[in-house]
């Protein structure tokens, strides 16, 4: 396949459909869609890792937050928590609880990394069945790799704050820091061309890829 065989019949129609899905998810009614799925996805992880802090994520207010591709994520002691709750007990009042936060872009964690993929797999060779089943468990690998990037953001953003019992030196701070940078776009775009490689080609199907096309 020559050069201009390849930009015209896989690189420009991968380019239109990639920026196509990328308008689309930047629909409003689309994102409300996924981001109680996402948002519950976030709070689980923060919450199962880090036991003895508690998240929980912003509530969505009509007149001040319209933007359903951030989460917003609530965090605090619980140590904390639950000695201003039985402060409020013992003085018969209601509990007023002050939270710290951070936030998460939807598209930057998952929704693009999955659109990115679902590009590149349309146009890899080989049959329908074995693209969706390579979807499929591509699907499950960008999903664990947003489980690392909202695993590494809560922990640096947590830890930076203060408000865990356990008090981090600056050096292990500044670990969690590179940790939680080290995950970017770069990283991203790398994870998913390599979960690409891993789930979508056989040995025939490179060969199709970039064997030339005989001239007729």
């Amino acid at each position: 396949m020559n050069l201009r065989t390849l930009l015209l019949k896989k690189f420009l129609p991968f380019v239109l459909l990639f920026l196509t899905l990328s308008i689309l998810s930047l629909n409003s009614n689309l994102q409300k869609v996924y981001y109680p799925v996402f948002s519950n996805f976030t709070t689980s992880v923060l919450n199962t890792s880090l036991t003895d802090t508690y998240f929980k994520s912003k509530p969505k207010s009509a007149q001040t937050d319209f933007d359903y591709n951030t989460v917003s994520v609530l965090f605090q002691s619980k140590k904390v928590l639950t000695s201003i709750t039985n402060e409020a007990k013992r003085n018969n009042v209601q509990a007023s609880y002050d939270y710290q936060g951070f936030n998460l872009k939807i598209d930057e964690t998952f929704i693009a990394p999955l659109i990115f993929f679902t590009c590149l797999l349309i146009f890899t060779p080989g049959s329908w069945k074995h693209k969706g089943i390579a979807f499929l468990f591509g699907t499950l690998l960008i999903l664990g790799f947003a489980y690392l990037i909202v695993y590494f953001k809560g922990l640096y953003m947590v830890s930076k704050s203060g408000v865990r019992d356990l008090q981090y030196a600056a050096n292990d701070i500044n670990f969690f820091k590179i940790l939680h940078f080290f995950f970017s776009a770069v990283t991203i775009v790398s994870v998913v061309l390599l979960t690409w490689i891993l789930v979508s080609f056989r040995k025939s199907d490179l060969n199709k890829l970039f064997t030339e096309t005989p001239e007729t």
